[in-house]
């Protein structure tokens, strides 16, 4: 196996900036990163050090300035626009602080979402969302629209969103920061017992750091680049 083959994902000198009037402002510098397969890692910083543009970039909602990222091997920038939607739906999982459910469908219905966008069959679908669901402990809540969900309960939904298609990669953005320290903790154990269960990498941005010491790696962002500290 080869080493693009064991990784996730695979950031390369990636450099992006933006500028404000005559002023040039360089958020991230010859940023390297690499996330194996199955790995749970965190990113921290302080506000404003860039962990949003990073994420955007990762995702491939951003372009950057320099440099290139790999998904399973795939330089998602050599891609057009449609063809990285595509690899980005089959790919990669995304699990926001706020929830990002659509409030006009149900659970199973928001769940399902991104197989029905991949063309697969609406009965398969379903019935894929309302197991998953009930792993995350909402198998009586298939039904309930995301308005008739309390917060943690949101939250796994979205969980379990973000994990229907398989992904190699699930990035969360601050996935506890709107939840209370008891529902945060129940969230956070649930993820981490996926990730065992699936095999699936997780890549969280968070200001919790008692959340991040414990997954298996941890990234300080600071001055543009990445910095181990666990």
């Amino acid at each position: 196996m080869s080493n693009s083959e064991m990784l996730a994902l695979q950031a390369i000198n990636i450099e992006k900036v933006y500028r404000q009037g005559h002023q040039r402002v360089e958020v991230l510098h010859n940023l390297e990163l690499s996330v194996a397969q199955g790995e749970q890692l965190a990113i921290i910083g302080s506000s404003g050090c860039g962990k949003s543009t990073l994420l955007h970039l990762l995702a491939g909602l951003d372009t950057p300035d320099k440099g290139h990222i790999e998904l399973g091997g795939q330089n998602i920038f050599a891609l057009g626009a449609a063809a990285r939607g595509k690899l980005r739906n089959a790919k990669l999982g995304f699990v926001y602080q706020f929830h990002h459910l659509l409030p006009e469908f149900s659970a199973v219905e928001n769940v399902a979402m991104p197989l029905l966008i991949g063309r697969q069959d609406t009965a398969k679908a379903r019935k894929a969302a309302e197991d998953l669901l009930t792993r995350v402990g909402l198998g009586d809540r298939l039904t309930h629209k995301p308005s008739e969900l309390s917060g943690g309960e949101r939250q796994r939904a979205a969980i379990a969103r973000a994990l229907i298609n398989d992904p190699m990669l699930v990035l969360a953005d601050e996935p506890t920061g709107n939840l209370d320290e008891a529902t945060a903790e129940t969230v956070y154990e649930l993820m981490l017992d996926l990730n065992r269960e699936r095999g699936t990498a997780f890549m969280i941005v968070t200001h919790d750091t008692r959340l991040a010491a414990r997954m298996q790696s941890v990234y300080r962002l600071s001055g543009g680049q990445l910095h181990r500290e666990q």
